[in-house]
Order: C-alpha cells, then structure tokens, then sequence
C-alpha cells in the first residue's frame, strides 16, 4: 500500500471522532497492522495527545463554548452524506466534537489482533406485537415477511410494519413493544407512521371507528400524523393528552414526573391531568411537569430528534440521567460506587451504532472517573 500520510491522518481523526465507515476501519486497522509508517504515524498522535502539554490544553476548554461551536453545526453535519464529500468540512466539525466531548478518543487504542470474545447466554432483542387475546408476534423473524390474521395482513419490511385490515369494522387493540437497543416504525390504518424509540410501546386500534383516533404511548415516538379534520388524533400519555388533526411533533415520556411534547410542523394542544392546557405554534415545546403544569419553550429539532439518526446529544447532563440512555439503547445497567459522580455533568455524544466502550473511554479520560463493564453493569467510581 503506498503511504499517504494526510490520508491515514485523516482516517485516523475520523476513527478518533466515531465517524469512520466499517471498511475504511478495516483498512485503517489492517495498515497499523502491516505497515511501519502507518503505525508510528498512530503512535506519535497517541504520545502527542497523552503529553502534559496536551491534558493541560483539555483541562483549559471551556465546555460551554465548545458546544456553542458544536451546535451551529450539528444541523450540516445531519446533510452530510456517508461518502468522502466535503471531508474536509466534516473533519473540521469533527475537531469540534472531540474538543466539546474532552477528546476522550485519543485514549481508546485501536484492538489489534483481539481475539473474538464468545458470546455466552446472549438473546437478541424481541420486537412484539401483543394481541388483546394474549398471542404474541415477534415482528423481529425476519424469516416471515407477512402474517396473515383473521382480520389483518401484517407485511414486515425493512422500515418497519405496516398492515391493511379486512374488517374495518373491527377495532382490535393491540401493543407495539420496543425493547432496548432497537427503534421501529408503523404505519397505522390511517396512514399516521410513527417512530418508536427503544424501550417504548404503542397502543393502538388497526382499524379507528369512533370520532377520534386515539392511541398510548409509553417512552417516546415521532409522530406523522395523516390529516383528518374530521377525526382528530389523540395521544394519551401517562400524564398528558396530545390533539391534532394532522401534524409531525415528538412525545417523550421518558422522565417520570416529566412530558415533552416537541412540535415540528402543524399545530398541536396538549392537556395535563390537572385540567391545564397549552397549544403549540411550531418550534416550541411544553414541558409538562407534575405539580407545576405546563411550560412552552423554543427547541432545536436537530437535537431533539437526532434519536431518530441513533444519536444521543446531551449538554451540561448529569452523569445519572445520561446513564437511562444507555440502559435504553445498550441495555446497560450503571450503578455509581461513588454516588458524587453521578451528579456531575457532561457534554457530548452518545451513538447507538457505535460499542459503548466508545462512551466509556470517553468519560474515563474526560472526567478522571474509573468506569468498568462487567457482565452488562457499568461500575462508575
């Protein structure tokens, strides 16, 4: 292979910001590997990067500004397509994300020659559909692409479920259940789809009969909702009810004193328990919170909805709450053996395509933290 040193620098910086493709990380791993340059280039940015020069730099950063960079761009960085275009705007804005994120990469030592780690006692996730009778569908065999029902044909594809009904007259409820580490789409009779993030289940109809089109909705989802003046849509949550005729905003009902309703597009009105209720003009969401009721404020969809791109942004985010991220998209448990660390804050990113070793490395070099994965439970201390 011939040596192309602002190459492998730059497959080197993008392996560094979690953005390399598979291929080119094969590519990159085998030229350590076997080529001497290659590999004394790797070894001088890790000795450069772990130098006393280099922790005081990081211990400089002034995290609030970074993210300010950070943010200017994340919605540049959505467009970007998967190939090497505009690679050197997108290596640029990955040097903001490694300055923002405490460069807590350069610390991660590319695997060489590891070994395969057997994998003991592992089961997939299940993506289910439950009926009202009991009977349980796994909608993650990918062996079965339709499933012929007394009342429905259910068609499995690759963006998800959708179904036409043979008796319209028939509601049939039942449960679409997320389980950790997977999102999922559906299209309901209607034509509504809606995006379900991990650890998340909707209760719907296959076919909507009376006045309103109602469903629930445990953890979050993005909804399309399919216009019907006639008929409005009606989310129910735990804690709030979401109405519009037609319309695409995000629920999550994460937080359990806590709702967000995001609207992106259309006009939604959502009502608390306590009889309090809040209409939305796009860009703004309502903050619903037990006890204190209702509270609108501007929101940045390309954050808000990044779970939707397997991306995770959190800014000045206390360790414990970032921890519900990776039970939900890694089923990963974290228990804090010193309890001050999970109060402290971060920001930064989260993917769910990438190993959490990632994250982990990340915030062992960012934070000064000892973190250790063990039979799936992250010990922080």
């Amino acid at each position: 292979m011939t040596y192309n040193k602002a190459y492998f620098q730059e497959l080197i910086i993008e392996q560094i910001a979690g953005t390399i493709s598979e291929e080119e990380s094969h590519l990159l791993n085998e030229a350590i590997q076997n080529d001497s340059q290659v590999k004394q280039l790797w070894d001088e940015m890790q000795h450069t990067l772990t130098s006393h020069k280099a922790q005081t730099f990081f211990n400089s950063i002034d995290e609030n500004k970074a993210w300010d960079k950070i943010e200017s761009e994340i919605k540049p960085v959505r467009s970007i397509s998967s190939g090497r275009k505009e690679v050197l705007k997108w290596l640029s804005v990955a040097a903001l994300l490694c300055i923002a994120f405490t460069l807590g990469y350069y610390w991660r030592q590319i695997p060489v020659n590891e070994p395969a780690i057997a994998k003991k006692n592992f089961k997939a996730p299940v993506i289910q559909l439950r009926m009202a009778n009991g009977q349980q569908i796994d909608l993650s065999d990918t062996s079965r692409k339709v499933i012929n029902m007394p009342f429905a044909h259910l068609k499995k594809g690759a963006n998800g479920l959708s179904y036409q009904v043979d008796n319209n007259k028939s509601e049939e409820w039942s449960t679409l259940v997320i389980p950790s580490k997977l999102n999922y789409r559906i299209v309901l009779s209607d034509g509504t789809q809606v995006w379900l993030n991990s650890v998340s289940s909707l209760r719907f109809p296959f076919s909507f009969l009376g006045k309103t089109r109602e469903v629930y909705l445990t953890g979050e989802a993005f909804f399309k909702v399919a216009k019907n003046a006639a008929h409005p849509f009606i989310v129910h949550t735990g804690q709030t009810d979401v109405k519009v005729l037609g319309t695409e905003f995000n629920v999550n009902t994460y937080q359990a004193d806590e709702t967000v309703t995001s609207l992106v597009e259309g006009s939604v009105s959502t009502s608390g328990r306590d009889k309090q209720n809040i209409h939305l003009q796009p860009g703004y969401q309502a903050v619903y919170t037990s006890g204190a009721g209702f509270l609108a404020q501007p929101f940045d969809p390309a954050i808000e909805l990044a779970w939707m791109n397997d991306i995770y942004y959190f800014h000045n985010t206390k360790l414990h709450d970032i921890s519900d991220v990776l039970l939900r998209w890694f089923d990963v448990k974290v228990v804090f053996d010193n309890p001050a660390k999970a109060d402290e804050a971060f920001s930064g990113a989260i993917q769910k395509n990438k190993p959490i070793d990632v994250f982990i490395q990340n915030i062992k070099a960012s934070a000064g933290v000892t973190a250790i994965l063990k039979e799936g439970v992250l010990h922080i201390k």
